[in-house]
């Protein structure tokens, strides 16, 4: 019998950047590929590939933490999270993303108690995903998160605004 290798979470490094890029595009590009136009995916999918060592790089950056799991010699997996803007108790995880080579095994859950551990101290973590990201929304579920009925419109550049959805968990004690 194959065991997949265990997996590791840890906090990112800035050499992490470009494994942490190739993560976030292959996500986009299965995730989301039903809620853009094929063109603009692609775009999008090209610029998650190459923004994280700029982004890492910011100070703004600095008061946020970004965790990545690794399963082998891979990054497979990341976890992006900070101060909720306006509400000092609370924290917001601003991104959650695994390769579609792991969905399904185990990695993102993994991955959820690194952030449950570094969250510990928080009053509510809250999130905002697309209305029509329902696998995400699903797992958002099974981690104990629940719809606020809070909702906004983004426009990521197509000039065609997506629904997202704010979803809010306790951290576990």
């Amino acid at each position: 019998m194959n065991m997949a290798p265990p997996v590791l979470v840890r906090e990112a490094t800035a050499e992490d950047a470009a494994a942490v890029g190739e993560v976030h595009a292959e996500a986009w590009h299965q995730a989301y590929r039903d809620l853009f136009e094929s063109e603009w995916l692609a775009r999008f999918v090209a610029e998650r590939r190459v923004r994280w060592s700029t982004r890492m790089a910011t100070p703004e950056f600095a008061a946020d933490t970004l965790l990545v799991a690794e399963r082998g010699d891979s990054v497979v997996a990341f976890a992006w999270f900070g101060p909720y803007p306006d509400k000092p108790a609370d924290a917001e995880l601003r991104a959650c993303y695994a390769h579609p080579s792991v969905w399904g095994t185990g990695v993102s859950r993994a991955l959820m108690d690194g952030v449950w551990d570094a969250v510990a101290d928080c009053r509510r973590v809250r999130l905002w995903t697309l209305a029509g990201a329902n696998r995400a929304r699903r797992f958002y579920a099974k981690e104990g998160f629940a719809e606020t009925g809070l909702f906004r419109e983004h426009d990521f550049g197509d000039t065609r605004p997506v629904l997202q959805l704010e979803y809010a968990a306790t951290p576990p004690r």
